[in-house]
């Protein structure tokens, strides 16, 4: 992945997750934040020491990073992504993550519903 299409920083990381809004199924969350300073899209992954040792964390955001190459359509420019793998990720092959990436980023696109409220809630 190109360095203008990273994101490093922790500040910047931690800017997209508390004004971006998520999206999140069984195998990523992502936070999408508008960056009106950069006409491409920029991403930052991570993989906690949850999933496992250095090696097996390195090759989760490796797939990552090659499912995105893939899917690079799906990414719109003018944002900034913070994808964080779950724990599913160990458990799936790399055709069943192009599939959960772009079943995340397909949320995106959707409207959102709020919840209504039950008749006892006030």
């Amino acid at each position: 992945m190109k360095k203008e299409l990273r994101i490093k920083k922790s500040d910047e990381i931690e800017r997209v997750m508390k004004k971006g809004f998520s999206k999140a199924n069984r195998t990523f969350i992502v936070y999408k934040y508008q960056n009106g300073n950069n006409n491409n899209y920029r991403i930052a992954i991570s993989a906690s020491k949850k999933l496992g040792n250095a090696v097996t964390r390195n090759l989760i955001k490796r797939q990552m990073r090659a499912a995105l190459k893939q899917n690079d359509d799906i990414l719109e420019n003018g944002y900034d992504y913070f994808i964080i793998a779950r724990p599913n990720m160990l458990e799936i092959d790399f055709i069943q993550i192009n599939k959960q990436l772009k079943h995340v980023f397909k949320l995106f696109s959707q409207p959102t519903q709020q919840r209504k409220k039950s008749s006892n809630q006030k």
